[in-house]
């Protein structure tokens, strides 16, 4: 029998944590809900009830994209975590550069995905070239909360 190891399990908080790394650790948890709640939302039954379908889907990139500004907000802004961290560990500003590019390269996949929600081309065929398009959106930032954990 295999075992799998519990992932929804939040690690507490240690007293001697650097705030900045009590937010961290919010903030990828909340994205981690949003995402969880977008691939909730594209794997929900769509022929039969592609508008209801596609409302979920609306809604739940609509958390995603809010969530997602408020992270790079909080990381990219002047004196905001990436800057903390290249300060206090030069040798992380290369890694620090390719998060603050994804963070971009994200949110023009975020950006397109709105425009083809807002489209009302609701049939079969648009939600599946859809469901490709999120996962991809799925993908990206699931690479991306990896690469700013490590």
């Amino acid at each position: 029998m295999a075992r799998y190891r519990r992932i929804d399990v939040k690690r507490p908080a240690v007293e001697s944590e650097p705030e900045a790394m009590q937010s961290v650790r919010m903030r990828r948890a909340g994205l981690k809900s949003a995402m969880s709640g977008l691939e909730i939302a594209i794997a929900a039954p769509a022929p039969g009830r592609i508008g209801e379908w596609a409302r979920g889907v609306r809604d739940a990139v609509l958390v995603v994209h809010e969530v997602w500004t408020r992270h790079v907000v909080e990381t990219e802004a002047p004196g905001a975590f990436l800057d903390e961290l290249v300060e206090a560990a030069p040798r992380l500003s290369k890694p620090a550069l390719r998060l603050r590019e994804e963070h971009g390269e994200i949110l023009s996949i975020l950006l397109a995905v709105e425009d083809r929600l807002a489209v009302e081309l609701e049939d079969v065929e648009w939600a599946e070239s859809l469901r490709s398009d999120l996962t991809t959106l799925l993908v990206a930032l699931a690479r991306h909360r990896q690469r700013g954990a490590d």
